[in-house]
């Protein structure tokens, strides 16, 4: 009995503990003001009329642009690969349609299980201020575990809802006053198919204007340009370095860049200019060095996909190297023989004119 007495004891003693933990977590659930919400744009937003198509901009420092780019640029997967597929300008739009909010202290931004409208903040960068991230576990629904917390400038949350329709993985509070900068997955959307759309016209024109790729059709075109992956260079970078494996073929799409042969310079390549191909067609190192001479924008094939989609054109001009060069050898050859045929009718002129000189002599 005595034994039975203190299981029950010991039961209401966990029962009043779990009932206390519970009222601390709604007590503390509570001091929570409401989620920042699409409709909180106004208050905060210096907006600025001139904008490109339906996209609205937002006034922003240097620093502040500054501020976003590095944080976009830094983000890991899977937003930082989607947006490297980005071009610069479009990546620019993305920076500029970034909202302004100023965050009051127990704030909450997003909150765990939401899903997020395709028009509403998905993706948060932290300029000042101070903000924690808490998770509720499956097992322990009344509890919430800290993951993490956003105190550096800079620091991003809300990846996965500015690329997916995915629920919130976590709630998001402010400790202090803060000020945050958002943007919707509709605005990241639109700067990839404006890309996309950009570049398959740009990337078709420079590919009809390359000798190399001027048999292809229209169907042939668009499928190496859905292989073709954007690189970017800045003024001095090497693109390519004389002298080691060569894995990738590159069209140059904006900026200008020089090749230096043994530190000569022996070609300049501008917008429509392509090169990277004669390693990959003769299976040699790269004969030359390949350096921006200005902020580079390239379009880069795989070898792999190079022989894949065009492994036809690399015979063809393969043969084409081939015949020139014994073209070449033939023309030496012939220049060889002209020559010997020149010189020895040269010794025979003057054998005749020395046995000439010396009958008149006699």
């Amino acid at each position: 009995m005595a034994d039975d007495r203190a299981l029950l004891e010991l039961e209401e003693l966990r029962a009043e503990f779990k009932r206390g933990s519970q009222l601390v977590h709604d007590c503390r659930r509570s001091t929570r003001r409401t989620a920042v919400s699409a409709e909180a744009f106004g208050p905060w937003a210096a907006q600025r009329a001139e904008s490109s198509g339906s996209q609205v901009t937002y006034e922003k420092s240097a620093r502040t642009r500054r501020l976003l780019a590095r944080a976009l640029q830094a983000a890991g997967p899977p937003l930082g690969p989607y947006l490297k597929e980005i071009g610069e300008e479009h990546f620019q739009n993305i920076v500029d349609a970034f909202v302004p909010h100023q965050v009051k202290s127990r704030s909450v931004v997003i909150h765990q299980g939401d899903l997020v409208g395709k028009t509403e903040p998905g993706l948060f960068v932290l300029e000042a201020g101070l903000l924690q991230a808490w998770q509720r576990t499956p097992e322990k629904e009344e509890e919430e575990i800290l993951l993490r917390t956003y105190g550096s400038p800079g620091d991003i949350f809300g990846e996965l809802g500015v690329l997916h329709q995915a629920p919130r993985a976590a709630t998001v509070e402010a400790k202090e006053d803060s000020k945050l900068w958002s943007v919707s997955r509709a605005v990241v959307f639109e700067a990839k198919r404006s890309f996309q759309e950009w570049k398959r016209k740009t990337y078709d024109d420079i590919l009809r204007s390359v000798e190399l790729l001027s048999p292809l059709d229209a169907e042939a075109r668009a499928q190496v340009i859905d292989n073709l992956r954007s690189n970017f260079y800045k003024q001095g970078e090497e693109i390519i370095r004389q002298g080691e494996e060569g894995h990738e073929f590159f069209l140059l799409v904006k900026g200008e860049a020089i090749a230096l042969k043994d530190g000569e310079e022996v070609s300049r390549y501008r917008p429509g200019s392509c090169f990277g191909e004669l390693a990959l067609l003769s299976a040699s190192p790269r004969a030359a060095t390949v350096r921006a001479c200005t902020n580079c924008e390239t379009a880069v094939l795989s070898e792999a996909d190079f022989s894949r989609l065009l492994g036809p054109l690399s015979t063809m001009q393969n043969q084409k190297i081939s015949h020139r060069q014994r073209g070449g050898q033939r023309q030496q050859a012939s220049f060889k023989v002209i020559s010997m045929l020149v010189d020895g009718e040269e010794d025979d002129e003057e054998e005749d004119e020395g046995y000439g000189c010396d009958m008149h002599e006699r």
